[in-house]
């Protein structure tokens, strides 16, 4: 059977890359004893699938692990025993069983929510206004670099939602961008396109809330697609 988990990564942990956070997953799996399928050949490797890697550094509160196991287990049990496993700041918010023949996680990531949080007096009232003029344009240009060149890309249509919150104690933007195989912006990129300061200077930080599948106003969190229901 396949078990989608949803689970966060907060605090020291979100500085641990994501092949360790890959083989710390397939370590509780087996101290938890979960009977994981292994793939044929002559170097089998244990079923264990994620939808998109996270930046290290970067928090999360909705990442995503499809567990393949050889035989049918109880999802709520495997799920509450791993949590016991896994290190401080991995935690498993959800899981549940998908439908066999279901996309895989990666195919369905369109779109990813996040939070950025920049500490009081690390943007000024200057910063705050050449970014609201920038995303009022109809395009944001930017120099991306490719495999073979550096080439002017427009932006803009990849920025799905934008919001700007300014707090007495700090400064938030929350956002949603294209992410997965199709298209994807990183928030680093979108960053440096707002902000005409150096990002390495800034006391900040960066979370990601929920991975959508989906187009427009018809996205769902990854937990939904393909869940079994009793």
């Amino acid at each position: 059977m396949r078990i989608r988990c949803k689970f966060t990564k907060l605090g020291y942990v979100k500085f641990v890359g994501h092949l360790d956070t890959v083989r710390m997953f397939q370590r509780a799996i087996r101290v938890a004893r979960i009977p994981i399928a292994y793939s044929q050949g002559f170097n089998p490797h244990a079923k264990v699938y994620f939808a998109m890697p996270l930046s290290v550094g970067v928090g999360s509160t909705g990442e995503y692990i499809d567990i393949i196991t050889s035989v049918d287990v109880d999802v709520q049990k495997a799920s509450e025993t791993l949590n016991t496993i896994l290190p401080e700041g991995i935690r498993i918010l959800e899981a549940t069983a998908i439908e066999e023949g279901s996309p895989s996680l990666m195919s369905l990531v369109t779109t990813a929510n996040y939070k950025v949080t920049f500490a009081k007096g690390q943007l000024e009232v200057q910063d705050l206004q050449s970014i609201e003029e920038k995303m009022g344009s109809e395009t944001l240009v930017v120099m991306k670099k490719g495999k073979k060149k550096t080439s002017e890309v427009d932006i803009k249509p990849l920025i799905k939602a934008f919001e700007l919150e300014v707090h007495e104690d700090n400064v938030d933007i929350q956002l949603t961008v294209a992410a997965g195989s199709a298209s994807n912006l990183s928030v680093d990129l979108l960053l440096k396109s707002l902000i005409n300061k150096e990002l390495e200077t800034l006391d900040y930080s960066v979370e990601r809330l929920e991975l959508y599948t989906g187009e427009d106003n018809k996205t769902v969190p990854l937990i939904q697609v393909g869940a079994c229901h009793a």
